[in-house]
């Protein structure tokens, strides 16, 4: 198994050799790594996203022996937008055609079916109908960016995007036509707290053994859909804990065991009362423990970006904003450090 870890400074490899976990290797070093995502052919796509020259897209079909840079996606010349940043890539096979998908800022979602040679913006979603009410969310951003996309095993034309700050959008025509999702959740932050466009989701997740439930990391709190997204219920924690944060996985057996790694609050970005901790639940959010064995239980400022964290059957892994890399292999019972020495980690994937 291999760990990919995508930093402010590179892209680091962990792999467990004998049953070590060992640093096999850094790609792009000193370049702050935007994305990372391997496809069904075992290939690795990488996101730069550089301050001066602004985003690259890279493929390996070595896994990480070399790397060749593709032409990155460009907005009509016709629109307002340029690119700024790469949040995500994804990939869909629909028989001989691997689907290439690009979330960037500003918010847009761009497909290639040429193995990344070429893009298609899919413009509807960019010039939908509330796109002037979007807002800029994240640090240091002030225009509304295409973090999460989320893909139906059973319909390759069913789309979902999570966009901050604007919300959850559905298309099942391939992106033709978009409509808000966003029955359920809260926004504090606005005046009208449920506003159809709006929200901030942090990170949207489709359980693998049953396309109706999913699971949200928001602004406002956790939320679970049962009808595939077009309601949502608040999970939070009842006692406050588990509510903020940005990442979260889910248990591919399980429909009701989820874990995440809430902060504070919005405001306040750093574990709560300073104790790093995971939070999971087995019943479908109605309780949350922490798990906290080998973790910082003092003076415990980490906030684990969207991204940051990720699970592959007993064994889980996250990194911090802060480059502390932690992980555990029993389901979040016990953690163990990797690494303290790292810089701010912006992905984390773990893989056969």
């Amino acid at each position: 198994m291999k760990l990919i870890i995508g930093t402010d400074k590179g892209l680091i490899i962990y792999e467990k050799i004998k049953g070590v976990w060992k640093l096999s290797d850094i790609h792009f070093i000193g370049m702050p790594i935007g994305a990372f995502h391997q496809d069904a052919a075992g290939h690795w796509w990488v996101a730069i996203n550089h301050k001066h020259w602004g985003p690259k897209l890279y493929i390996s079909k070595d896994q990480g022996e070399t790397f060749d840079e593709l032409t990155t996606p460009k907005f009509d010349p016709s629109t307002p937008y340029s690119l700024k940043s790469i949040w995500k890539i994804e990939s869909q096979s629909i028989g001989p055609i691997e689907r290439l998908y690009v979330g960037t800022e500003p918010a847009a979602l761009f497909l290639s079916k040429d193995g990344g040679q070429s893009f298609q913006e899919l413009s509807r979603l960019s010039k939908h109908e509330s796109r002037s009410t979007w807002q800029g969310g994240g640090k240091g951003s002030n225009s509304p960016f295409l973090h999460t996309l989320v893909m139906h095993p059973d319909d390759s034309n069913a789309l979902i995007v999570g966009i901050s700050c604007a919300g959850v959008f559905q298309s099942q025509d391939l992106g033709n036509i978009w409509k808000p999702s966003n029955k359920g959740l809260k926004s504090f932050f606005l005046p009208n707290s449920e506003i159809e466009v709006g929200h901030d989701p942090h990170i949207i997740l489709r359980h693998p053994r049953d396309s109706n439930i999913l699971w949200q990391q928001n602004h406002c709190g956790i939320y679970r859909s049962e009808d595939g997204g077009h309601t949502w219920n608040d999970v939070s924690d009842p006692n406050g804990k588990a509510a903020y944060g940005f990442a979260m996985v889910i248990d591919e057996e399980d429909v009701n065991t989820a874990w995440v790694i809430p902060a504070q609050s919005d405001d306040l970005r750093y574990p709560i009362q300073n104790k790093l901790a995971v939070y999971k639940t087995t019943n479908a959010g109605k309780s949350w423990k922490a798990q906290s064995s080998g973790l910082p239980q003092e003076a415990a400022f980490d906030l684990v970006l969207r991204a940051s964290f990720a699970r592959n059957q007993q064994t889980m892994a996250f990194g911090s904003n802060n480059g502390n890399l932690y992980l555990s292999e029993d389901n979040g019972e016990h953690w163990q450090v990797l690494s303290q020495s790292l810089s701010s980690v912006r992905n984390v994937l773990l893989i056969e």
